[in-house]
């Protein structure tokens, strides 16, 4: 089995420590490949390694100009971003949204990979008893964007579609 694929089928599942090794290795055997940059990048973001995830994210870019590194904000501005989507949003989408409790985490947790989320997920929908909690991953929304304009944009789409 090809190198990058192991390691995606790893982090897919929420092995991201063997993830990581296999994307390293990955990386090491073909240093020209973007794909597997990116793959070391998500999984260096999710064990925490955030520094490594960044210059992994360089590199893929450089390897493919036309992926650009991700756009970066604070928690703070992403807030900011989310409330501003959450407003401009078209009267229909808005009414579905209405009693939806909107909450912001960075990644989503191992044990939900593990149970079957994607790790690359903009957003999960959960619903205990009448409540439903709409839950955005910041970092998986900047992760897809170059800037803060497809932030934006990304943003609302997934507030929409949640």
């Amino acid at each position: 089995m090809d190198l990058v694929q192991r390691a995606r089928d790893l982090y897919s599942a929420g092995l991201m420590h063997d993830a990581l090794e296999a994307a390293q290795a990955a990386c090491d055997r073909a240093p020209k490949d973007p794909e597997a940059w990116r793959l070391l990048a998500r999984v260096s973001r999710h064990v925490g390694l955030t520094a490594a995830s960044d210059d992994a994210f360089r590199r893929a870019a450089a390897l493919a100009p036309g992926r650009p590194a991700p756009y970066r904000v604070t928690p703070p501005r992403f807030a900011e971003l989310l409330a501003e989507a959450r407003e401009s949003l078209p009267s229909d989408a808005r009414r579905r949204t209405e009693g939806v409790a909107v909450r912001i985490q960075a990644l989503p947790p191992v044990d939900e990979i593990r149970q079957g989320l994607d790790p690359d997920a903009l957003t999960v929908r959960k619903r205990q008893e009448s409540n439903v909690t709409l839950t955005v991953f910041q970092v998986n929304h900047e992760n897809r964007s170059a800037s803060e304009s497809e932030l934006r944009t990304l943003i609302a789409r997934s507030l929409t579609r949640g």
